[in-house]
């Protein structure tokens, strides 16, 4: 049993000896020299370099099943591993390599950033400021721009875009052209559900949430069609803001129409509510009438003062039961009772809905209430007129901060990176499976 060990390791160094079968891997080192020795060469000369490397494919990978096989029939388990890596990680990394080198279409990328911004709102005088509250509780004076790239960042993530654009038609046109291989092409009669996955793998976009910058990025097999899909995408990103901008000024100027309807409406009340009590009073103002009995009262008070002072001369002279000393108190005692009278009609406890100052009350609220509204509606007019000024005016706009430009060279396929990204997670995926089956059968044993 030793001296076949030794036989088959030193059949197996010999093998690996061989020059023959070194000449594919040496030529793989080679070019892997070759593209560290420059790093500033291109993508498509790293792809040109591998693919004149592609030739020993077949011969490395005859010489690897032959060392497998030696392997596995020197070292039992160990040479299942090495055959189940070699059909999990091995050859569909080799035929990956093959596809992203030979056959998988380059990929031109077109770059744009753009952001929203809100027009700067100029300073209102102090008269317009009760207009410019209200405005800005109706919804007009709103400057939050901090959500806004968000609006246009899911705006491109979403179906609504694929719609506007054109439809099925229209990525038809840019994504399923014959020259685009069968993984990367857009098959034809897809459905929107199809469109939109597709379109999310071509169209990327992402939003810097500190400057509220959208960076986009579109993929197609065309420089041209890049180009012209960017400059499609951030045409209808503006079209979306401004349907926004002119939506909310004119959601505004409704809402301020509303306002002075209501401050009309309620204006005309207050007016209707002042006139129906000077009906049911019979007066004009209850603020005059309380002043001509005032007078009246002042002009009886300096009467009966008169009559006071006439029986108080004529005392001494004549007795308090002549003619004429009956007479004068008569005329005091009816100017007190006039007085008393003309008092209760100014303030009366037991009559108080009747007195004028009660009716004095009433008018002043009433007309308190008659000023409240035209101050109101005054001020509705005023919001009114600004949010119709303000309906012309560009409140937000997109900014294109770097405008899509023709993309010059090929951005993909990334032929060294994507095949190692590959190769990798299909090693990781055979390392868990294999962790997984030796636990089960350590645990069956």
């Amino acid at each position: 049993m030793a001296a076949n060990g030794s036989e088959s390791s030193f059949r197996s160094a010999n093998h690996m000896s061989n020059p023959t079968h070194n000449r594919p891997l040496t030529g793989l080192i080679s070019t892997a020299r070759e593209m560290i020795a420059s790093p500033s060469a291109s993508l498509g000369e790293a792809g040109a370099a591998l693919v004149r490397t592609a030739r020993w494919a077949p011969l490395l990978l005859r010489s690897s099943l032959d060392v497998t096989q030696q392997v596995a029939t020197s070292g039992g388990a160990g040479g299942l591993l090495i055959k189940s890596l070699l059909l999990v990680a091995v050859v569909p990394t080799f035929f990956y390599w093959l596809y992203a080198a030979l056959w998988q279409t380059e990929g031109y990328v077109a770059e744009a950033r753009v952001t929203v911004r809100a027009a700067k709102e100029q300073r209102q005088s102090p008269t317009s400021d009760a207009a410019s509250i209200i405005g800005k509780l109706s919804g007009g004076g709103s400057k939050n721009t901090g959500q806004d790239s968000f609006i246009v960042l899911n705006y491109v993530r979403s179906r609504a875009i694929i719609v506007d654009i054109g439809g099925r038609d229209y990525l038809e046109k840019v994504f399923s052209r014959r020259e685009i291989d069968y993984f990367s092409r857009l098959k034809q009669g897809a459905n929107l559900e199809e469109l939109f996955q597709f379109w999310t793998r071509q169209v990327r976009a992402n939003v810097d949430t500190v400057s509220g910058i959208v960076t986009l990025r579109v993929e197609a097999s065309r420089p041209q069609d890049a180009l012209r899909v960017a400059q499609d995408v951030v045409r209808l990103s503006e079209d979306l803001i401004n349907k926004i901008t002119v939506r909310v000024r004119k959601d505004a100027v409704a809402r301020a129409d509303l306002e002075v309807g209501l401050a009309a409406q309620r204006l005309a009340e207050a007016r209707n509510n002042v006139l129906q009590f000077r009906n049911q009073n019979v007066l004009i103002d209850p603020g005059s009438r309380a002043t001509g009995i005032g007078e009246l009262i002042g002009k009886l008070t300096k009467e009966r003062i008169d009559i006071e002072n006439a029986l108080a001369t004529f005392s001494g002279s004549l007795s308090s039961d002549s003619p004429s000393q009956r007479i004068q108190k008569a005329k005091l005692a009816a100017i007190d009772q006039q007085i008393e009278e003309l008092k209760k009609k100014l303030t009366d406890r037991g009559h108080a809905d009747d007195t004028v100052s009660s009716q004095i009350a009433s008018y002043e609220r009433l007309k308190l209430d008659e000023q409240f509204a035209e101050k109101l509606y005054t001020v509705a007019q005023i919001a009114y007129q600004r949010a119709r000024q303000e309906l012309d005016k560009q409140q937000l706009y997109l900014a294109v901060v770097v405008s899509p430009t023709l993309p010059q060279a090929a951005t993909y396929p990334r032929i060294v990176a994507s095949t190692l990204l590959f190769f990798g997670s299909l090693v990781v995926l055979w390392s868990i499976a294999a962790l997984i089956t030796a636990s089960v059968r350590d645990h069956m044993a």
